[in-house]
């Protein structure tokens, strides 16, 4: 194992400045929700700017780049949009769906057939609504009965549609549809019920939405047309990060990833709705059926919960054990998570950097934070954890965060993501950090 001065991982942080050109706060919304990536929400998303600038200086055309968090799939997209082939992981199934129809270009014609189709039958057609969904009590707590009829109306409609693709858009849509049309507070990223909340019309809120996307599928076809990289392969799977990628040796050219924050089984949280309603269609989403009946399990296999029985030897990282020691003294669980944390992400950069390319690169967006009034250093953590493993350091950078998809808030006492309204809040993500390792 190599030596690391932790010292000077440490003073290097400290002195770092933000890089202006990182920040990217010139870029509007149009540009960051632009083709494919405003077909459904999702927390903490990076924009794709970054990865666009990365994939520039780091790879060439036809080279293959894999994210092991892929989340919603904003790597494999800006990969594909710009030619080079692109693998994704990810351990929540809401997460594999929606990357999948975010990289699946449809042709616009069809779809656009499709749509009308599906549009007219909203206004001409009759449907029996199934009794299932109004059985289930934790869709009866999201949703008016009324809601539920008017969504299962629009599902039945969906799941008719014969091209596999294209249902799969549709569902997409749906998906994104289920917190509008819901008591969740829309400004929550916390499963929170808004007792004033006034539902919109769940057909017309579908519609405008699946329109929206109709447009930018076509862009995004389009585009890819132009550029000839329509069959740029693009695929995200359903698998666990810290475990062994099924994947060779030295067989990636570059690594872009976002890896989820502290206490990350949060996120389960997020999907519910999702998971609630397509969980028991099994002809459309297989294996969805535990996730949604056993939630607690679900977010049993998500990084870093204080589910997992691990040591703390196995962090990697002196900064990290400094860390969870400092933690224990005030919430012995909290430590486990944060240990846990730290060491399913160690697993995760061993196996990056088994895969990698030697000369290749790595490159990691992360933040630090702070819980019960202890920094956690992540970004500190994961440069002491890559550079043990064998990485050497190439580039940190430091980037203002302007905007991101997720409440930049967390409860000073519990550490939990809160509401600005909260007057126990604390910013928890102001600045982020670029960490481009070298094999």
């Amino acid at each position: 194992m190599p030596t690391v001065d932790i010292k000077n991982i440490l003073s290097t942080f400290v002195a770092l400045e933000p890089k202006k050109s990182w920040s990217f706060k010139d870029v509007t919304r149009s540009e960051t929700t632009a083709l494919t990536h405003s077909y459904h929400r999702y927390p903490a998303k990076f924009i794709p700017n970054i990865v666009e600038k990365l994939l520039n200086d780091f790879t060439s055309e036809g080279d293959l780049v894999f994210d092991p968090f892929g989340g919603c799939g904003t790597t494999l997209v800006e990969s594909k949009r710009l030619g080079r082939k692109s693998l994704g992981f990810d351990i929540n199934p809401v997460a594999q769906f929606i990357a999948e129809v975010k990289v699946t270009p449809i042709n616009p014609e069809k779809l656009d057939i499709e749509f009308e189709r599906l549009s007219i039958s909203f206004l001409k057609e009759k449907t029996v609504i199934s009794k299932n969904h109004l059985k289930n009590e934790r869709l009866l707590y999201w949703f008016e009965k009324k809601t539920i009829k008017e969504l299962d109306f629009i599902y039945s409609k969906i799941k008719k549609i014969k091209d596999t693709k294209i249902k799969k858009f549709f569902l997409c849509a749906f998906s994104h549809n289920l917190k509008n049309t819901s008591r969740w507070l829309m400004k929550s990223t916390k499963p929170t019920v808004d007792k004033n909340k006034k539902n919109p019309q769940t057909v017309s809120t579908f519609l405008r939405h699946a329109r929206s996307m109709v447009k930018k599928n076509q862009q995004f076809y389009l585009n890819l047309k132009k550029d000839k990289n329509l069959q740029t392969p693009a695929k995200i799977l359903l698998r666990d990060s810290t475990k062994k990628f099924p994947l060779k040796n030295n067989s990636v050219d570059l690594i872009v990833t976002s890896p989820p924050y502290v206490t990350s089984y949060e996120y389960a949280d997020l999907h519910q709705l999702t998971l609630l309603w397509f969980g028991g269609d099994n002809q459309n989403f297989k294996n969805w059926e535990n996730p949604s009946n056993n939630f607690i399990e679900f977010r049993k296999n998500f990084v870093g919960t204080s589910y997992k029985n691990k040591q703390k030897g196995e962090i990697g990282s002196s900064i990290g054990l400094d860390i969870v020691d400092r933690l224990f003294v005030l919430d012995k669980a909290l430590s486990k998570d944060v240990s846990n944390y730290f060491i399913d992400m160690n697993l995760a950069f061993s196996e990056m950097y088994r895969v990698l390319k030697s000369g290749k690169h790595a490159c990691i967006v992360i933040g630090n934070t702070q819980l019960k009034g202890v920094d956690i250093l992540n970004a500190e953590v994961a440069t002491e954890q890559m550079l043990k493993i064998g990485f050497k350091k190439y580039q940190i950078i430091k980037r203002e965060v302007p905007n991101k998809m997720i409440t930049p808030w967390r409860d000073i006492s519990t550490g939990k993501f809160t509401s600005i309204k909260n007057p126990n809040k604390k910013c928890a993500y102001e600045y982020e950090y670029i960490l481009v390792m070298e094999k």
